[in-house]
């Protein structure tokens, strides 16, 4: 018997009829092109439903004939969509788990901050992130969208859908109906309690009336949304007495936030706790009629889910990013497996990415929607790429990199010896682990160091390789990863005694107690890590400030991620100073002063008592290896940072691909 009991317990009520009580949660993922199906949507959802989901929940399709032309959603506002439809169905189905559809319309509400053309909302009020104001939907043109929405859920159960689950969370439309802050209508569709839910009301008759009682209807509603005079748990009870209707609503969840500056509770990061809504959804499920209530927050360990369902606080749960992660996370839990789990890192870079807007991509998984992403547990059969021979590997640099190629040519059957400078493996990402917000972010390259242990990898850690470790093994292929160095890029003497932030970080792990009065960053490299590495020293600065010569801090970091460090910066003992110039000296930094010029009126100033000024520099290869090896012969594969410093998305990316070409057939 499973250790999860209530995890892999079938779930039935009204048309909803799981198998277990593990569902896909809607995600974006744009992998539709042209508003057809593709291979890469369907092997996504069908990897999915192999890896053991009870159901799935897809994107939002194009139900309107309003949203035709959004390409990368699948449309469904026509019966010419019905054998597309139909193709990711059948492969869904085939595997004992339910496809619902979800259907939305996204009103005024836009992430992109961009200013869409033809918004429509329930009253020209504006939008709170884009200040774009709306087209005031007609009394008439409700009661035909409501039409069109049945007509498409028509449409999806001829094509094999299960069901749909309207969207009226997230500050979309459904969600601008029920709030005052959003809806001023004084026709049926506004006014109390009554006419807010009207729209959702008629909208389920109408789907009911359409496909008939054993179609799944779910409902997402709004929790806490952080708007001013918005739905709070008080009003989020009321809303959901008054639409869960046991005869007509198979299930309910609830979401957080909203298209504001709260943008960011629906998808919590590492900043937050694990599971943070789960006493507040245990507080709405008595609202729920009865009727099963879906849990949707940051669910990462399967169990914390175990537990959720143990101690009532909700039915099933829905997993959106840790699916992303992994799609055997619903197997492997229920077969005990839940070791081999591929860790979520809650990083957020899968939502930055939809809403840039690009496909679906995943930090910890870079074959997401491949057949690639159903590898193997560790210590079970190697993965599919065939070799001619095994040969000698050697990896030089035990980070993310390093470890992913390490351990799919392990896992390949090559003999692979990897060497690291250190006896901590996962080079940068270890450190950035034990930041603030990196919760989580080791499972990526223990995901690959427990692959890689158990293909029988040989790790030499503490040890710097050079030419003779290396060619003393006779390599057949050497693969270099050994990521980037962090110099002041400015005066070479400046440089000897102006420490990077990553340098003071580690020193300060090895130290306890107040470090100094006042740390001045001078960011350089302006991604979220930096400013993660600002709060963190916090703790043994009473004072820290960071420069940044950019407007806006962390301003190419997904949305979600830069509203949760604006708001914590906001509240917090971190000072930054935008726009501005960093001007160091020897001797202003003797004298504990420090002077910067304000980038736009170009006036200078000074910052007094600082004692400590540390950088983040933009990152250089370390290629040291690649002359003696050149020398040797040898033309070593570079990966990572080693290559060209960037994300760990495409650190894990080139090590997965270097490996598995190792002698590929």
């Amino acid at each position: 018997m499973t250790a999860f009991e209530h995890l892999g317990a079938p779930l039935t009520s009204g048309a909803l009829r799981l198998k277990n009580r593990i569902a896909h949660a809607s995600i974006l993922t744009r992998y539709a092109a042209g508003g057809r199906t593709t291979d890469r949507l369907i092997a996504y959802h069908e990897n999915r439903a192999r890896g053991g989901a009870a159901m799935i929940v897809t994107e939002a399709v194009n139900a309107l004939p309003s949203q035709a032309g959004r390409g990368s959603y699948l449309d469904a506002y026509s019966d010419d969509s019905l054998p597309e439809l139909a193709r990711l169905a059948a492969a869904v189905t085939t595997h004992d788990c339910r496809l619902l559809a979800q259907i939305q319309e996204r009103g005024r509400g836009n992430y992109s901050r961009s200013r869409v053309d033809r918004a429509v909302a329930p009253s020209a009020l504006p939008d709170d992130l884009t200040g774009a104001v709306p087209h005031p939907l007609s009394t008439v043109e409700v009661d035909t969208m409501i039409e069109d929405f049945a007509a498409a859920a028509g449409r999806l159960q001829r094509a094999g859908f299960d069901g749909v689950e309207i969207s009226a969370g997230h500050g979309h439309l459904f969600h601008q109906f029920l709030s005052t802050h959003s809806n001023r209508r004084t026709d049926k569709y506004g006014g109390d309690l009554a006419g807010r839910t009207r729209l959702l009301r008629d909208l389920i008759a109408a789907i009911r009336e359409a496909c008939g009682r054993d179609f799944v209807i779910g409902l997402k509603l709004p929790a806490e949304d952080g708007d001013p005079g918005g739905i709070d748990l008080d009003q989020a009870e009321a809303i959901a007495t008054t639409l869960a209707d046991p005869a007509t609503v198979d299930y309910l969840a609830f979401a957080w936030g909203a298209q504001n500056r709260h943008l960011q509770w629906h998808v919590p990061d590492g900043h937050w706790p694990r599971m943070p809504y789960a006493e507040k959804t245990a507080r709405l499920r008595a609202s729920a009629n009865g009727l099963p209530v879906m849990a949707l927050w940051r669910i990462v360990d399967p169990n914390e889910a175990e537990a959720v369902l143990a101690r009532g606080q909700a039915d099933f749960v829905g997993l959106g990013r840790a699916l992303i992660a992994d799609p055997h996370w619903p197997q492997k839990t229920l077969d005990d497996q839940s070791h081999s789990i591929r860790a979520c890192v809650s990083c957020n870079t899968c939502w930055g990415a939809i809403a840039e807007p690009a496909p679906l991509v995943c930090d910890a998984n870079p074959d997401i929607g491949t057949p690639l992403e159903v590898a193997p547990p560790p210590g079970a059969t190697p993965g599919p790429t065939p070799i001619d021979r095994r040969r000698r590997v050697v990896v030089v640099g035990g980070g993310v990199a390093g470890l992913a190629a390490a351990a799919e040519a392990g896992a390949a059957g090559h003999d692979v010896v990897l060497f690291h400078r250190t006896d901590a493996l996962g080079g940068r990402a270890f450190t950035a682990a034990r930041l603030p917000g990196g919760d989580g972010l080791q499972g990526v390259y223990d995901f690959d160091v427990e692959r890689a242990r158990a293909s029988g990898v040989r790790f030499e850690l503490g040890i710097t390789a050079g030419i003779d470790e290396i060619t003393g093994l006779a390599p057949d292929a050497v693969v270099v990863a050994t990521g980037s160095d962090m110099p002041w890029p400015g005066d070479p003497e400046l440089g000897a005694i102006l420490p990077s932030l990553r340098d003071l970080v580690e020193d300060a792990d090895a130290r306890a107690g107040v470090m100094g009065q006042h740390l001045v960053v001078i960011a350089g490299e302006d991604t979220i890590w930096t400013y993660r590495g600002a709060e963190a020293l916090s703790g043994r600065f009473p004072r820290v400030t960071v420069i940044t010569e950019h407007e806006i801090p962390a301003a190419g970091e997904p949305l979600v991620v830069r509203q949760g460090l604006l708001e914590r910066i906001g509240t917090g003992p971190v000072d930054i100073i935008a726009s501005a110039q960093a001007v160091v000296t020897p001797g202003g930094l003797e004298s504990g002063e420090f002077g910067y010029r304000d980038l736009w009126r170009g006036t200078s100033h000074s910052l007094h008592a600082v004692d400590m000024v540390v950088h983040t520099s933009p990152r250089r290869p370390r290629i040291d290896l690649v002359e003696p090896l050149a020398a040797a012969g040898i033309a070593p594969i570079m990966i990572g940072d080693a290559f060209q410093p960037r994300a760990l998305m495409h650190a894990v990316a080139e090590g997965r691909r270097a490996g598995r070409s190792i002698g590929a057939c």
